[in-house]
């Protein structure tokens, strides 16, 4: 699985971490929702899904822990702001903008055929 190359360690279950591995592809529908009830409970409400930072710092978390089970969505918060855009731009990236261009490609066929 890809990791997550940290620009500053962080402490986690009495390690410096400096790196997280993640898995974005294999998420469940169930994790992102837990991930997503994790964000909520924390004061947050997702409005637009594709351009809440905040909302993609919690999926990464959950891919995080997907990962790495004995790493809470807690332990990925601590990160650096710097690291938090990167990884926000990474969950972005991979759930919203793949899945943009995927559909203006389905659309293209389909105007294709017709």
């Amino acid at each position: 699985m890809p990791k997550f190359k940290l620009s500053k360690a962080i402490n986690i279950n009495g390690e410096s971490v400096t790196e997280l591995s993640y898995n974005l592809e294999d998420m469940t529908a169930r994790e992102k929702a837990e991930a997503t009830k994790g964000y909520k409970k924390a004061g947050n409400m997702v409005m637009v899904q594709e351009l809440d930072s905040d909302y993609h710092l919690y999926l990464f978390a959950a891919a995080v822990k997907k990962e790495n089970p004995s790493i809470e969505a807690d332990d990925v918060l601590r990160m650096s702001a710097k690291d938090s855009v990167k990884a926000e731009a990474l969950v972005r990236d991979f759930f919203f903008i793949d899945s943009e261009d995927s559909s203006a490609t389905d659309t293209s066929q389909d105007a294709l055929l017709n």
